[in-house]
């Protein structure tokens, strides 16, 4: 992963941030909250993107036509990654990050199926297959609907994509 001088990154498994002050290859140094220099391998380190909003625009809504929400979202998406649902997994069990992990898959495909959506792509990551395999288990118990790994273009070798066939369960 790449990193700059100056730039803002999280712990993968721990809270808080700090700011990249040096690298040597894959050894990035940072000024902790504190303003310590540490050394972290960039591995351990997540980019924090700023996002910026610009100015919202008001419309006339007597002139809009409302589009159902089936029509405007043809898909659903999670990533199942333990940093992309937890600020920290620290003080956790695998086995309490796992159920964390498939109750947001689970509440995603629930959530697909209230709103009319017929598509979910559930990111799990290729790893060693275990969250792949509870996922894909959680699923058949679900039922009432299809599953099979996703095109690469869309989420690597470690996606899902769920095709919801029954949406009134």
């Amino acid at each position: 992963m790449m990193f700059e001088i100056g730039q803002i990154v999280k712990f993968k498994d721990a809270g808080g941030t700090a700011k990249v002050c040096r690298i040597d290859g894959d050894i990035v140094y940072v000024f902790d909250d504190f303003g310590f220099e540490n050394a972290h391998d960039a591995r351990e380190l997540l980019p924090v993107v700023e996002w910026q909003v610009g100015a919202v625009e008001r419309k006339d809504k007597r002139r809009e036509k409302s589009v159902p929400a089936a029509q405007q979202i043809d898909r659903l998406s999670i990533d199942l990654h333990s940093h992309e649902l937890l600020e920290s997994t620290q003080g956790m069990t695998r086995y309490e990050i796992l159920n964390h992990q498939l109750d947001k898959a689970s509440a995603t495909v629930r959530e697909a199926r209230r709103r009319g959506i017929s598509k979910v792509l559930i990111i799990h990551g290729k790893g060693s297959g275990r969250l792949q395999g509870e996922v894909h288990e959680l699923l058949r118990k679900m039922g009432g609907c299809e599953f099979y790994f996703a095109d690469f273009s869309e989420g690597g070798y470690g996606a899902t994509e769920v095709r919801i066939v029954n949406r009134l369960q």
